[in-house]
């Protein structure tokens, strides 16, 4: 059996590209081969051994090229380790409200499959290096600007993933 896990990512303005790679290079340090791709490249699941899929928020959702890859994929992904991560910049506090608001970013895709897996990643509040309309809907909803990812929290996470059959050795 393949040894390979694939972390593939959807992004607007990078910052969740940048995530990928932070928990692939967490990954390959644990000994993992790796493969980083954005969702739009993969084209077939059959050599890798578990799935690290993730994408930025927009609108309280995923971005659709990763809901779609779910789909097209979802009877693969349903049959190895598979993990969702979402960036995003509202909801960052940990209030109830907050919480509760974060787990529903995921919850359509949870009904394709249910992943070992989940993180919720704040983001990059940049609206310089996304697209007019975004940087528009990102002032309108009032969400912040700077970078507020927490490098730890990521790698962290990355690391627990070997403990799911994640980094396969």
């Amino acid at each position: 059996m393949n040894k390979k896990t694939l972390v593939a990512y959807v992004t607007r303005g990078g910052s969740t590209a940048e995530i990928a790679q932070a928990i692939a290079k967490t990954l390959t340090a644990q000994g993992a081969e790796v493969d980083v791709l954005p969702v739009n490249k993969v084209t077939d699941l059959k050599n890798y051994q578990a799935v690290v899929l993730g994408s930025a928020i927009r609108m309280s959702r995923w971005l659709p090229d990763a809901v779609k890859c779910v789909e097209h994929n979802q009877v693969q992904l349903s049959q190895m380790p598979t993990a969702f991560f979402a960036v995003h910049l509202m909801n960052i506090g940990g209030d109830e409200t907050s919480l509760r608001s974060r787990q529903a970013y995921l919850d359509p895709i949870r009904l394709l499959i249910n992943p070992q897996k989940e993180a919720f990643f704040a983001g990059v509040g940049d609206w310089k290096k996304v697209s007019f309309l975004d940087g528009l809907i990102g002032k309108a909803v009032k969400a912040p600007e700077g970078d507020f990812r927490d490098w730890n929290a990521i790698r962290s996470w990355a690391e627990d993933l070997r403990q799911t059959g994640f980094a396969g050795a």
